[in-house]
C-alpha cells in the first residue's frame, strides 16, 4: 500500500493507485535522507565512513497482514535483479522493542545487480525498505517522528 495525501494517514493498495490518476497523484513519496542529517548521522554514529550509510535512499511498504509482509520479503530475497546486503527483523520476539518504543517492521537494504544495473551506474546504492504493518503505518505521525528524534539526540545516534 502507499500513503496518499489527505488528513491522517490513509493507505491505498498500489495496483489501485497506478491506474486512478487522481490517486496517483495525491501519493505521498518518500524523500531521500536529508543533507544535514546524513552528515550528523555520519559523525554521531559512523565515525564519519560514509560506508555505514545504508538508509540515504528508503522507503516504506506496507502491508495489510503478516501473510502479505512475508510473502513480499520472499519475493524481495529471491529476486536475482537484487542482492539482499543486511536484513533486521525486528518483528521477531527476540527483537528488544523497548529499544523503538514498541515501533516493529523489518528492515531490509539491498542493492540492484546485474547488467541493467551496471549499464545505469546503480549496482554500489544502497537502498532501504522498511517492511511494515498497516497497523503500525496508521499511527505514525509527525509528533511521534519528532518524540523518536529527541530520544534518538539523547542518546546521541
Amino acid at each position: 500500500k502507499v500513503k496518499v495525501v489527505g488528513g491522517e494517514n490513509h493507505f491505498v493498495k498500489w495496483t489501485d493507485a497506478k491506474q486512478d490518476p487522481m490517486i496517483l497523484q495525491k501519493v505521498e513519496w518518500t524523500a531521500m535522507k536529508r543533507h544535514g542529517r546524513a552528515f550528523e548521522k555520519l559523525l554521531r554514529s559512523y565515525r564519519n565512513n560514509p560506508c555505514c550509510l545504508l538508509d540515504v535512499c528508503r522507503n516504506c511498504l506496507v502491508f495489510e497482514d503478516m501473510t502479505s509482509l512475508t510473502n513480499a520479503l520472499g519475493i524481495i530475497v529471491t529476486d536475482e535483479s537484487v542482492r539482499v546486503e543486511r536484513l533486521k527483523n525486528r518483528m521477531s520476539s527476540d527483537y528488544h522493542s523497548k529499544e523503538t518504543g514498541g515501533y516493529r517492521d523489518v528492515c531490509i537494504n539491498l542493492k540492484m545487480c546485474g547488467k541493467a544495473a551496471e549499464l545505469l551506474g546503480a549496482e554500489l546504492h544502497m537502498c532501504e525498505f522498511q517492511l511494515i504493518l498497516e497497523d503500525f503505518a496508521l499511527l505514525r505521525t509527525s509528533q511521534g517522528h519528532g518524540r523518536y528524534v529527541q530520544a534518538r539526540n539523547s542518546r546521541g545516534t
